[in-house]
């Protein structure tokens, strides 16, 4: 009689919701499949030089269009690059699983008035910057963006050195 009732009502019941939790986390990993995800980095091309390597990564299977904004302030002044990629004006597009590479000067960001990053340095005998870079993607056609946490880097111009901080 109780195994009656067990098969007939509780067993049901049991494979019902497992039936669920299947078609639930099934629908997640196919989700997580077509979200937009993409990663970059900085490097050095050459020690001692400001010239820095740009590195970003498409993680996901969508085309993703990516925006970046560099931006780095010394002594209340903003210092940034106002065209192409690092300064949130073009935009790259990267196709399912490839990579983009590009690079930036650091010395030759400007501040409103027009001053070179390099000349204010020296004259101001700063050597240590910090500056912080974010970007901004979305999968191609969507109205929706997403953006990576800022991250923070320092370069000193005295000994030629980039390093994240951390």
């Amino acid at each position: 009689m109780i195994w009656e009732w067990f098969i007939n009502f509780v067993l049901p019941f049991l494979t019902f919701i497992a039936l669920i939790f299947y078609a639930y986390f099934t629908y997640l990993i196919a989700k997580d499949v077509y979200e937009p995800f993409v990663s970059f980095s900085f490097n050095q091309f050459f020690p001692s030089s400001s010239d820095l390597g740009f590195h970003l990564i498409n993680k996901s299977k969508v085309e993703i269009e990516v925006y970046g904004k560099l931006l780095l302030k010394l002594k209340e002044s903003i210092f940034e690059d106002k065209k192409g990629f690092y300064g949130n004006e073009t935009s790259w597009i990267l196709q399912p699983f490839t990579e983009g590479n590009g690079h930036i000067e650091l010395k030759n960001l400007t501040n409103k008035n027009g001053v070179k990053l390099e000349d204010f340095i020296k004259e101001n005998k700063t050597a240590l910057i910090e500056f912080t870079f974010q970007i901004k993607y979305r999968k191609v056609g969507s109205i929706f963006w997403k953006k990576s946490s800022q991250q923070n880097f320092k370069y000193d111009f005295g000994k030629g050195l980039m390093w994240s901080k951390v």
